[in-house]
């Protein structure tokens, strides 16, 4: 079921407001992928890191057109983009052979989330 739930948010496009709790749902998925690229990279698992970088890409693509169009936030924009940009450059470094960039890219992700998510996080 999460697994259907974080493929639907994924491949959804975001053309309306997310709800709070959408947008709730939606954190928790790149939480979860930026830990899951972390454990992949760590096991050497390069396939699997690729498709969970790509996967954060799209995720803050969207967050950052969200911050941008439905909820105008400069700040938090700027983060989605500069987590969009360690996402994309992870399985450029793996097809490089510097898997230690790309553990570097995925830290720095991982490191980024409370700069947003601190003051952006829906609460109940």
């Amino acid at each position: 079921m999460k697994r259907l739930l974080l493929i639907v948010l994924m491949t959804a496009p975001l053309t309306q407001a997310a709800t709070r709790h959408e947008f709730g749902v939606w954190m928790r998925a790149i939480d979860h992928k930026s830990v899951s690229v972390q454990k992949h990279l760590a096991a050497g698992r390069s396939d699997a890191a690729v498709a969970d970088a790509q996967a954060l890409q799209k995720l803050y693509a969207d967050m950052a057109a969200y911050f941008e169009r439905d909820y105008p936030a400069a700040d938090a924009a700027a983060i989605s983009r500069d987590g969009e940009r360690h996402a994309a450059a992870i399985p450029a470094q793996l097809a490089q052979g510097d898997a230690a960039a790309a553990a570097q890219a995925a830290r720095a992700i991982a490191l980024a989330c409370n700069d947003c998510h601190d003051p952006y996080k829906p609460f109940p």
